[in-house]
């Protein structure tokens, strides 16, 4: 005889969540073996119903980004000041804003991750005061985001307000309206909140990575998306930037290798300043490029349509072939600093002389600036790696 009555077995096999034994009893619940044995569904699968995602990706499959230029183009209204112009007082008041910008990104990042932002309104407010200083003096702010910083610990976030600056110039110069800059401008700083989640040992690793930590860094942009959407007027400027800013006008990214038309614009934008902004900071696993050897690695993106060819010309506007702030030498044997851009010339910039024919470092009330476009017989003839730990990030500006 069993020694065991039908509650006594029912009980053991809760215990024990053997479901064959419910079943045998008649009494097993179906959705209560859906529910325990059914896996999780993955980062993929969840993307994939995501609703807002879906409606993004039937406008981007259309060739349809929705985000062209349009309205009174910001940089229409853009009168930069002169060198001159510029204070000791001012130029430490930007480079304030710029380094404690960093530690207001990392703040919000982490807000964002927790899921305790309400609204952008505080990354609103931080590009807004960078557009601010955009509207009349861009250059010193792209000589800041294109400055070596030694700091690998912050790079993450020094990473994310650097792309938020070349994504404000890239885009005011590619005529958006000062709205869809903004829009642009944020979209570029939060792009890689989802890096967040990447353990640091891969993001510090001095050595390659292997295929499984690849792949890590490959659900980045996922993970950007599934954490921003979840902040109430994120737009979708934002998340484009977030999903897309990884892919490659040749079909040659991450995460879904879409190409062409099917990348939104901003999301182009943001992988033209993710690109340069990358190169030009030391990581664990490899030097720093000069801002100058960067953007010709970017150039060279662009004439292989991995980059879009238009939006990286259209940069070039803003930094010339020497990036705002390189150190270069002239012909006549004067060093001097990349200040200022000609939109016709790209070759032919204007330098602030740091030091003289023999190589003696000018007084600050003697430096003075050099227009090649009107110097023709004056030339850079090489770029000067280096010198920028001898000087401050604004000497020359």
């Amino acid at each position: 005889m069993d020694q065991f009555s039908d509650e006594d077995k029912e009980m053991k096999s809760i215990l024990e969540m053997n479901l064959d034994g419910l079943e045998h009893l008649g009494i097993e619940d179906a959705s209560f073996r859906e529910k325990t044995t059914a896996p999780p569904l993955t980062l993929e699968q969840r993307m994939a119903l995501n609703p807002r995602l879906q409606r993004l990706q039937s406008q981007w499959d259309k060739g349809a980004p929705g985000d062209n230029p349009s309205g009174l183009p910001m940089n229409r209204g853009m009168d930069q000041i002169n060198v001159t112009e510029r204070t000791l007082t001012y130029k430490a008041t930007v480079a304030k804003t710029w380094d404690s910008s960093v530690a207001q990104t990392k703040e919000t990042y982490d807000l964002i991750c927790l899921g305790e932002i309400t609204s952008m309104s505080s990354v609103r407010a931080l590009v807004g005061s960078f557009l601010d200083v955009m509207e009349k003096d861009r250059n010193v702010l792209l000589a800041l985001c294109l400055y070596q910083s030694p700091n690998l610990a912050e790079y993450l976030y020094r990473h994310a307000v650097n792309m938020c600056l070349v994504s404000l110039a890239a885009a005011s110069a590619s005529g958006f309206s000062k709205g869809q800059v903004l829009e642009i401008g944020q979209a570029a700083l939060l792009a890689d909140v989802g890096m967040t989640m990447v353990p640091e040992a891969i993001l510090l690793k001095a050595g390659k990575l292997t295929e499984q930590e690849l792949g890590e860094i490959h659900i980045h942009p996922a993970n950007s998306f599934a954490l921003l959407e979840k902040v109430p007027d994120a737009s979708d400027y934002v998340l484009a930037a977030a999903y897309q800013h990884h892919e490659r006008m040749t079909g040659a990214g991450y995460p879904k290798r879409r190409s062409n038309v099917q990348i939104s614009q901003v999301a182009r934008i943001v992988a033209i300043a993710d690109t340069l902004c990358a190169m030009v900071h030391k990581r664990s696993h490899r030097d720093a490029l000069t801002p100058q050897m960067a953007l010709d690695k970017v150039i060279k993106m662009g004439q292989m349509n991995f980059l879009d060819p238009g939006l990286v010309k259209n940069l070039l506007r803003y930094l010339s072939l020497y990036p705002i702030g390189t150190f270069v030498e002239l012909a006549s044997g004067r060093m001097g600093r990349v200040v200022a851009a000609h939109p016709e010339d790209h070759t032919r910039p204007v330098i602030s002389i740091l030091r003289n024919e023999k190589g003696q470092p000018l007084p600050m009330k003697q430096i003075l600036q050099v227009d090649l476009t009107k110097e023709k017989n004056e030339k850079i003839v090489k770029v000067v790696d280096g010198e920028a730990v001898k000087f401050k990030p604004l000497d020359g500006f």
